[in-house]
C-alpha cells in the first residue's frame, strides 16, 4: 500500500461556497446583545448621574412632611 504523497500549491485551486446563514444569525445576535448593553449602560449612567440631586429633593420632601403639621398646627416647636 503505497500512500500517496500530497502535493500543495499544484494545480487549479476550487473555491468552495460557505454557508453565511449560520455568521448572519451570529452577527445580527451580536448587535443585538450590543445594543442592549449600550442602552442598560446610558440608563444606568443617567440613574446615577441624578441620584444625588433625588436624594436631596426627597430628604427636604420628608423632613418637610415630618415637621410641617407642627408648624402648621401649633405655632412652631
Amino acid at each position: 500500500m503505497a500512500e500517496e504523497e500530497k502535493v500543495y500549491g499544484v494545480g487549479i485551486p476550487q473555491i468552495l461556497e460557505t454557508s453565511t446563514a449560520d455568521f448572519d444569525g451570529l452577527v445580527e445576535d451580536i448587535k443585538y446583545k450590543s445594543q442592549l448593553l449600550a442602552r442598560e449602560t446610558k440608563l444606568s449612567s443617567g440613574v446615577l448621574a441624578t441620584v444625588s440631586i433625588g436624594t436631596a429633593i426627597g430628604f427636604f420632601f420628608v423632613v418637610l412632611m415630618m415637621f410641617g403639621p407642627f408648624f402648621i398646627f401649633k405655632g412652631g416647636i
